[in-house]
């Protein structure tokens, strides 16, 4: 049975280290099997274009090289900025880089996806928290301004008269003896 919790805005509903527990089932599938976990998360937040098993898949990968960070980090940090929530556990670095450290550490990535996952079914979220397509961009409140550009017209291109090499005649043998 999972505990449910009330959740706040600008704080987690779920401690990173003290609700690990929360919800048994959860935090099974994200000791066995992480990606399945960040999947499920990733999907979450940043919408099924990206697609669960694909998540998944890029967050294994990256876990075989201990660069699953680079990732997870983005995803998490999107959920903070969505519910201001504040970077956990605080003086690992600077905000911009908590997340990313606390899905590169392996003891510590297992809490992190646990915490995110009970934060997204506590918070009941059934829409995309950051519907863009997923990149490693930094997470911003404002969108930067939509720019349009033109490609440049070509210059008329015309047929050029094909130019004749004329054969080159083998130089005569030569022998010596």
């Amino acid at each position: 049975m999972a505990l449910v919790r009330e959740p706040k805005d600008g704080a987690w509903t779920y401690q990173l280290f003290n609700d690990l527990f929360a919800d048994p089932a959860v935090c099974i599938i994200s000791y066995c099997l992480p990606c399945v976990t960040y999947g499920q998360n990733a999907e979450t937040v940043h919408g099924p274009a990206g697609s669960c098993v694909n998540h998944g898949l890029k967050y294994y990968l990256y876990s075989c090289i201990c660069l699953c960070g680079l990732v997870a980090g983005p995803t998490r940090k999107a959920l903070r900025g969505a519910y201001k929530l504040p970077a956990e556990p605080a003086g690992v670095g600077a905000d911009d880089n908590t997340d990313c450290i606390v899905h590169t550490i392996p003891c510590i990535a297992c809490f992190a996806l646990c915490q995110e996952a009970n934060e997204l079914k506590a918070r009941k979220v059934t829409a995309p928290v950051d519907p863009r397509p997923f990149d490693w961009a930094p997470v911003s409140s404002t969108a930067p301004p939509a720019t349009t550009t033109t490609a440049p017209v070509q210059a008329d291109m015309t047929k050029a008269e094909p130019v004749v090499v004329a054969p080159v005649a083998p130089a005569p043998a030569t022998t010596t003896q």
